[in-house]
Formats: structure tokens, sequence, C-alpha cells
């Protein structure tokens, strides 16, 4: 296993994979693109988070709920999560959009939608990045 200083890297690196990623697809402006973006940019956050709580020496299990990693993040520190209350709504965006199974969408994707989710994303990871320490 990995030490935990490589650990934390690591899903920071892969964090800021998946937000260039968002952020790549968005500026094509076309709705071909959205479902991924949306998809890679809740993956940023998710990461970002599973990073901190890597930091932190937080447990955690393979999931895609944001509900239950923001729940451990409060664990160490409950002001940031509250601050992380809004990427619980994320969660819907790592399966909804990408699986043919998902035939009742949540509501249609638009432009504005994903600009919000890879701003948050973005801002997200930014904040998790500079409180573990890593280099941006």
């Amino acid at each position: 296993m990995a030490d935990q200083g490589r650990m934390v890297k690591d899903w920071f690196q892969k964090a800021a994979r998946d937000l260039k990623t968002a952020k790549l697809l968005l500026a094509q402006n076309n709705e071909d693109f959205w479902g991924a973006t949306v998809f890679h940019a809740q993956q940023a956050a998710e990461k970002s988070i599973k990073g901190f709580l890597a930091k932190n020496k937080i447990r955690f299990t393979k999931t895609h709920n944001m509900e239950v990693l923001v729940s451990l993040v409060a664990k160490t520190d409950t002001e940031l999560s509250e601050y992380l209350e809004p990427t619980k709504a994320l969660t819907l965006y790592a399966v909804a959009y990408r699986y043919p199974e998902e035939t009742e969408l949540p509501e249609p994707l638009t432009q504005a939608t994903c600009q919000k989710i890879t701003a948050l994303a973005d801002e997200v990871f930014n904040k998790l990045a500079a409180l573990c320490g890593i280099a941006q």
C-alpha cells in the first residue's frame, strides 16, 4: 500500500485530471458532452474529498455517495463539512447521465447546469487541495 502522502497526492492528481476534463468538455458548448462534463466534475469533487479524508487518516469505502463522504469530513472538521454541503447534490451526476439503464433522468442538462456543477467542483478542489498542502 502506498504511503499516506503519496496516496493523498494521487487522489488530488486524479481529481485534477477529472476537473480538467470537465472544463475541456464544457468549453465545447455541445450538449453531446454535457453528461460527461457533469460526471467528471462530480468525480473531481469526490476525489478531492477522498484526498482530504486520506490526509486526515479517515477511512472510507468505495462510494460515489457524496453525503457519506461529507459526513466523514465532519469527523475532523464540522465547519468544512458544512461548507461541503452543496456537494451532496453531486451524487446524482456520478451515475444518472452515464448509464443507459438510468432512463428517467432527473432533469435535462443545460450548459448553465454544467457550468454550475463544474464551478462547484473547481471550488471544492481548490479549497481541499490548499488545506492538504497540495501545490496546484
